[in-house]
């Protein structure tokens, strides 16, 4: 029951929650004085750490001087700087780049930048969207219709455009039976089957995570699985639009996942660690593919929000980029992500429920089910998940998990994405409480 009265609505209303009056690194305290490790990174977005005292300044710098401009009517010098930055960062392929208040906001300004580009090239049958299932790209309405995340759509499909979904490239439990190297990336080629049936002259764009974020906790697709995509969405002159919300800025142990597949998307959704975790902040990069026949049929693109653009968010973002390059941050993601799989798979792969564990830089995702061998998932009754977050958080760790992995009916997996910043030492005791908590979540449960 609920101890405490409070005017927040929070996600769960009969529980209380831990009430964090500051935060150091990968720690948060809270004002009783508990230290509870981020394991979350509050979830999958705090990648520098927490109380870098700089951060604050640079914001407080940017609002003594400027807080809010309307993008409507002027432009910053620090806006240019910071979309200068990230183009770079993405060597120069993502060259115009918008910026909102988040991932979500930026997955609805992708979805009007598509269509705008499909009508200014003289395209205006090409509408439909394709992405796939078990995939998630925001919480809004227009974001919520290209997911494919069952848990988080339920409810609220009555609001929702109907968009197709294709199977999601999710090797431990391939919806073909197929195994890694033993395919022939037949989730890909679904794609082209898909455009087929809807036509070609009607479908714009095709979504996707590289790699996937909370809805199957860090699943990435086969060898040779983005090139074949890109090869039908050139075929087809669909556009090809990554979401690195979760991936981008140093989460996969690069500066977008893309990399690790070799491919160069035409648009870009990011969010999360663009800022830092500093500031609430959402951006999307196009390349000249998509801008210029905006700029050539003489188009405007008046979609935003109020404050998108903002000269706050702005200044974050460029500190940000410049704080992960002083130290390293994203190299060091890889780094102490490889361990943190590592030092995973030694403690947990033995325990009875723990069926796979996989994922890049600090995003390491853990599917727990009832049989290693068949891999039939635990009840959904049982809630598996929760048992587990809320054991890590007694704790005093907090880790993201999900439900619903198996098709939207089934499955339990976890997400541990700590900051950048952790160490070898630090992650030895999240592995050590994780195993703890297993250990008795297992015995809970009879495993």
């Amino acid at each position: 029951m609920r101890r405490e009265e409070s005017n927040v609505l929070s996600l769960d209303f009969f529980r209380e929650y831990p009430c964090i009056s500051h935060g150091k690194g990968i720690y948060m305290y809270t004002e009783d004085g508990r230290e509870i490790i981020d394991g979350a990174s509050g979830p999958v977005l705090m990648s520098l750490g927490h109380g870098i005292t700089e951060m604050g300044d640079v914001m407080k710098a940017q609002s003594d001087k400027l807080a809010y401009c309307h993008r409507d009517d002027v432009i910053t010098s620090v806006l240019k700087e910071s979309c200068k930055k990230i183009s770079e960062l993405s060597g120069g392929h993502l060259s115009r780049i918008f910026q909102v208040a988040g991932g979500s906001e930026a997955t609805e300004i992708a979805i009007k930048l598509i269509r705008k580009h499909q009508i200014y090239k003289g395209c205006q049958g090409k509408y439909k969207i394709i992405s796939r299932w078990q995939s998630y790209h925001g919480i809004s309405n227009g974001a919520l219709s290209i997911s494919g995340f069952s848990k988080r759509r339920a409810g609220y499909e009555p609001y929702m455009t109907d968009f197709s979904k294709i199977p999601p490239a999710y090797c431990y439990r391939c919806w073909f039976g197929k195994e890694p190297g033993k395919c022939n990336l037949e989730c890909a080629q679904a794609l082209e089957d898909t455009i087929l049936c809807e036509g070609p002259e009607n479908v714009a764009a095709f979504v996707a995570e590289p790699i996937s974020g909370m809805s199957l906790c860090a699943a990435e697709p086969a060898e040779g699985y983005f090139k074949k995509i890109r090869e039908i969405c050139d075929k087809y002159d669909v556009l090809l639009v990554l979401d690195e919300v979760m991936t981008g800025m140093g989460r996969s142990g690069k500066y977008f996942a893309s990399e690790y597949f070799g491919i160069k998307p035409d648009m870009a959704i990011m969010g999360k660690a663009v800022s830092g975790g500093y500031f609430p902040l959402g951006a999307v990069g196009i390349s000249e593919k998509v801008y210029k026949p905006m700029v050539d049929a003489k188009g405007t693109f008046p979609p935003g929000y109020s404050w998108s653009g903002n000269p706050l968010g702005a200044a974050v973002s460029l500190k940000a980029m410049e704080y992960l390059e002083k130290y390293n941050l994203v190299e060091r993601s890889a780094k102490m992500g490889a361990y943190l799989r590592k030092r995973l798979e030694e403690v947990l792969y033995p325990h009875p429920t723990v069926g796979d564990i996989r994922g890049r830089g600090l995003m390491i995702g853990i599917e727990l089910v009832k049989d290693k061998e068949t891999k039939e998932c635990i009840d959904p009754s049982v809630d598996y998940t929760g048992q587990m977050m809320m054991g890590a958080l007694e704790k005093d760790m907090l880790i993201e998990g999900s439900s619903g992995c198996n098709k939207g009916q089934s499955g339990n997996t976890l997400m541990i994405s700590p900051p950048f910043v952790v160490t070898e030492e630090q992650i030895d005791v999240i592995v050590e409480r994780l195993e703890a908590v297993l250990t008795e979540v297992e015995k809970r449960n009879g495993f």
